[in-house]
This record gives C-alpha cells, structure tokens and sequence, in this order.
C-alpha cells in the first residue's frame, strides 16, 4: 500500500514537472537555464584567445558573457546575454575594456620569492637555522679572507647545527661575477673549507656556482633520513637550489606550517594582482607541499598551481626506483592544486655550467656541466619514469646539449619497450623550460616529432647576452627561438620570474615584451629575426600555455564551460602601441568567477572596495622594462 502510495505521488509530481517545463516554454527565460547565472559581464571586448593555431587569429570577440557557477555559461551580444540574467545576477559594465584569459605562468618559483623575502625580514627568526653573510672582494685573496673572517669571528659560537650561510659576489644572473669565477677556480677547495670549518655546516653560494663543506652536507642528508655517503653526496645534492630553497623551509616552518601557508598566500595573491590565474613549477623544499594543502583544505587558493613532482629527486639517493614505485600522477589533486607529472633537479644549471654544444675556449668548455648524461643516475630515473608511463617535464634546462641527452634518453625507452611508442610519447606532451641556449635549429624537428610544449622566459636575453662573446654573436639565435619554434609546429609557452612579493615592480606584460621587441633590457638586440607578434605572445601567455599545465579543456580560453578566469585590462592590448604595452595594468582579476583582486581605480568607478594587493608597477622604456627576472 505504502509502496503505490510513492508510486502516484511519483506520477504526479513527474505530472506537474512535464507541466511546468511546459509552462517555462512559454515565458523568456531561456530552456538552456537551470538556474539563473550569478554574474553577466557586459559592454566589453572579450577576446577568446579560442584559435590555437600558429596564426594570429583570436577568435571572435564578443562583448558580453555570462557566469554561472564558476565556469562561462554563454558568450555572446549584450542583448543575448542580458536575456539570461535573473533576479539576483550581477550585471557588471566593463565600459567597453578588453577582457582576456587568465594569464597561465608556465614556471614560475613565486611561492620561493614570497619565502626569501620573509627571510630577508626576518632573519633574526631564521638564525636557529642559519645566520647569513654576504662577502665581498675586489680579488680572491680578499673573497679568501673574508670566509676565514666569517667562520673564525662570526660563527665561532653557533647554536647547535646552525649554518653560516655565505654569497659571493654573482655579477647579476649572467653568472660572471667575481664569486662564480672564485668557486670555479677551486680558490678555496672542498679540503679547504672541511679543515676551516670542520664541525660548522658552511655554504658557499655565487649562483649558479656553490660548495657545500662535509658538516653542511651531513646536516642536510641528515634532515631527510639520510647517511652521509659520498654516493648520497652525488646524487642527492646536484644544485645549490635544493639547499637554497629547503633548508629554512624543511627545518624552520616544519613545525610553522599554518604560517608558511600565510605567507605563500601573501605572496600568490600579488602574483594574481599581475593578472595571473594559474601558473606552473616544481616545488623545492618538502613542507610547501603542506603549506600548499593548508590552502587548498581551507579554500584559500588565490591561483591554480599544476606543479611537477620533484619528491623523487629531492634529496633521494635511488631516483629510477622511486619512479618505478610512483605510478602516473599527472593530473592529480584539485582544480587549484594538482600534478602535472614528475620531474628531476634540472638536467643543467647556468653559465658557466652549461651542458652545450658549442664550441668555446678550453677554460669554458672545462667549466660546462652536464649532469645528465648517457648512464648517469638521471639517465636511468629518467628511463624509469618513461618506462612507468609516467608524465615527464623537464626542470631546468640551459644548454642545447642537455636537452639532447633527455631526448636520447626518451628514445632509447620507445625502441627498448615495443608497448611505449612515439604516439605514446606524443600523447604524454613533455615539456621543457627556461631556451637559455637552446633549442638549436637542428632540434627542431626532433622536438616537434617528440610533441613537446617548450616554455620560455625572455629573462634569457638578458642573461645569455654576456656569453655570447664566450661561445659567439652567431648564437643568438639560440636564446629563446620563439619565431623558429612556431615555424616548426611547436607551442612555446611563455614563463617569468616577476619579483612584486614587495608591492613594487614591473606589469607581466614588461617582462614578455622583450619577445616581441628582441631587445634585452639594456637595448641590446638579440636575434631580431626570432621576435614574435602580440598575437602568438598572447597565445604563449593563454591557449598554448594551457596545454603546458595539461588544462586546455578546463582554461587558456573564454568558451562555455570553462572555468571563469579572465583578467579585465586598462588598455587594449591588440590595439594600443607597442610601446604601450608594458603600460598595460589589470583593473580585475577573476578566478572560478569569483574575485582575486580589484584595482582601486576599478572599484572607484564600482563604487566599492578595492580587493588584494594594490601593486605600485613601476614602468621604463621597453628596453628597460621586464628587467633581468631574477
């Protein structure tokens, strides 16, 4: 009885529903409605960015767009869109500006600007850690003397495992400062520094030049669960980065991690006030991990990070097996947080300690490192990773040489395992970053058949330049070939280190002008003929950036169903001169629909509250803006 009583009012109530779909016929609300959209964008110029191909074409711009829950229900007239809105919907008048896609970052080490900057704040807090010393010279007896000054005088009294962490002078990021020749030139030795400092962990640090003594090495494999070995030293710690990056993170915020998280945080939040939504890199230093998922369990993520899994690497003495045990994570997590595959420490580092092809004088050629190499502990994890069908993005590569090696590598996979083709290589869309000196144009067609995604940073043109009188001006056109990439079918995505964690500095678009202008930032040309147009720039900085970060279905464009990421311009940015562009400010930042960060001048006219950080963008002529990057 109970059970035919369900029945009918069953029937009934499907009745009623037929006949209230019936009834909503006959009145405007549109049949594509379940409910009403939260947020309709009006009298603007939206740009797609929805053509991705290697043209100029955007798609077509549209002036209005409607937002319902999080993701871009409909694009189309004022007229169409406003049909839809209901009661409660936000109607906002863009006033005729230029909206974009939420810029993608395809490496970035943000979450590390944030840190090192609170560092620099608060170094007092830091000092159970580790006490900072800068040491300068005009020659190596002086370098020499004063690291003998800062370990005899300064630290002659540390608290227990506490490091004297010691820079050298860098001359810039070009790597040819005093300190890097000083290191280099072994003009203090690994002896040399063990009989100085035989029970204080001392690091010496002239980027991308380092030395760790016995004591640091100890206290650093120590902290992940390792013995000291000299095996454990060679694989284990191949960049100064991972100590650069870990050692207040891992020690310090270990027991900090709420706090850590807050100053991430910070630190995204005036990332998202250049316009950015979503960016990529791996992380360095185990507990940003946990200051990340802090933010995502509290739904405090300002950005979406796709970041590279590099736990196999840091500090992992038995790489390949770790890959071997890992299984295929790309694409794990949220949709604010979550894997784009596995990665290594980077497979080069800098000038001098490229890994290249180019010919140069014997003192160079002797400098240059590759620390992948056919048989290496990299070759192997690499392999490893390939085998186990694992996404592989290459994490800092520099020389042309190197990225040879990875190639190699990948296709030495595919010919041992019959299952693991070229299309399945394709299909895994590997990637590579930073076009320091590479690629050359012989590779093209090698990176094209292998489907990679190349990011690129034109910080490059800047700290290249120097070298090119070491390895020739004929090289040009080996930093950042943007122009012959495109040529040749392949996706370059553009990336960049813009410092504004402090409330200052260059707009996003400064940095990614020099692309379009060839120009480093003291007006040196570099391979004019490599320059792109504003339109592929932009679609290095959307559309084939989303490919990059594996999210071109869910962002890098405005089409019904994606997320709502968009960034609202002051100016128009495919029609204002080029020499404007560094100019250009985001008014409005908008994630998941929902706002990131509101200029004042924005909500002045709004007539509301300004949201976020209010950057102060500093602006130069085109040559000088963007600057070196870091």
């Amino acid at each position: 009885m109970r059970f035919r009583k369900q029945a009918l009012w069953m029937t009934v109530a499907s009745c009623l529903l037929w006949t209230g779909m019936a009834t909503a016929q006959n009145v405007t609300a549109p049949s594509i409605l379940v409910t009403y959209p939260e947020m309709i964008i009006h009298n603007a110029k939206i740009v797609p960015m929805s053509d991705s191909g290697f043209n100029q074409n955007t798609g077509a711009a549209v002036k209005a767009m409607a937002v319902r829950g999080g993701k871009i229900l409909a694009l189309g007239t004022d007229a169409e869109m406003l049909a839809l809105a209901g009661p409660n919907t936000r109607k906002v008048d863009i006033k005729g500006r230029t909206i974009i896609p939420g810029i993608i970052n395809t490496h970035s080490h943000m979450h590390d600007h944030s840190l090192q900057l609170w560092n620099t704040k608060n170094a007092s807090k830091i000092e159970e850690v580790r006490r900072s010393f800068s040491v300068t010279g005009k020659d190596y007896a002086e370098l020499k003397k004063g690291i003998e000054l800062v370990v005899k005088e300064q630290m002659a009294n540390p608290a227990p495992d506490q490091w004297a962490y010691i820079t050298l002078p860098t001359g810039g990021s070009s790597g040819t400062g005093l300190g890097v020749k000083f290191l280099n030139d072994k003009a203090i030795t690994y002896d040399d520094l063990n009989k100085l400092a035989p029970n204080l962990p001392v690091f010496l640090n002239s980027h991308p030049a380092w030395l760790l003594n016995r004591s640091a090495q100890n206290s650093f494999l120590t902290l992940y669960g390792l013995d000291w070995s000299q095996e454990n030293v060679d694989r284990a710690l191949t960049m100064n980065t991972t100590i650069t990056r870990s050692l207040v993170v891992d020690r310090y915020f270990a027991s900090r991690v709420q706090e850590m998280a807050d100053v991430i945080h910070d630190g995204l939040m005036h990332q998202a006030a250049l316009g950015q939504t979503t960016f990529s890199s791996h992380i360095v230093g185990l507990r940003i991990h946990d200051g990340y998922m802090n933010l995502v369990r509290a739904n405090r993520m300002p950005l979406r990070f796709g970041y590279a899994d590099r736990f196999c690497q840091q500090v992992e003495p038995e790489m390949p097996g770790c890959f071997v045990r890992k299984g295929d994570v790309a694409g794990l997590g949220t949709d604010t947080f979550y894997s784009v595959g596995v990665t290594l420490g980077g497979i080069d580092t800098g000038p001098p300690r490229i890994c290249t092809t180019m010919e140069a004088e014997a003192k160079f050629k002797s400098a240059e490192q590759c620390i992948l190499t056919p048989g290496s502990e990299y070759d192997k994890a690499i392999s490893a990773a390939i085998r186990s069908r694992l996404r592989y993005i290459v994490n800092h590569v520099y020389g042309d040489k190197a990225l040879d090696y990875f190639m190699d590598s990948v296709e030495r996979v595919t010919k041992s395992s019959p299952y693991l083709d070229m299309n399945y290589i394709r299909s895994r869309r590997l990637t590579a970053d930073h076009c320091g000196f590479y690629p050359r144009q012989e590779q093209l067609p090698r990176i094209k058949d292998f489907g990679m995604v190349i990011s690129c940073d034109p910080m490059f043109l800047d700290r290249s330049f120097p070298w090119l009188y070491v390895y020739g001006k004929d090289k040009a056109n080996r930093i950042g070939p943007i122009a012959s990439m495109i040529k040749a079918g392949i996706m370059p995505t553009a990336e960049a280190e813009v410092d504004v964690e402090s409330g200052t500095g260059p707009t996003y678009f400064a940095h990614q002008i020099h692309f379009l202008t060839r120009k480093n930032s003291k007006g040196d040309s570099v391979a004019p003929e490599e320059a792109v147009d504003r339109f592929q720039l932009m679609k290095m900085m959307t559309n084939w950036a989303s490919h990059f970060v594996m999210k071109e279905k869910e962002v890098g464009t405005l089409e019904p169903g994606k997320f709502a990421d968009f960034v609202v311009l002051s100016k128009d940015y495919f029609t204002v001169p080029e020499g404007e562009i560094p100019t250009i400010i985001p008014l409005w930042t908008v994630m998941n629909g929902n706002t990131t960060v509101l200029r004042k001048e924005l909500a002045t006219e709004w007539g509301t509250q300004p949201i976020g950080p209010q950057l102060n963008f500093q602006f130069a002529t085109e040559f000088e803006a963007g600057g070196d990057g870091g």
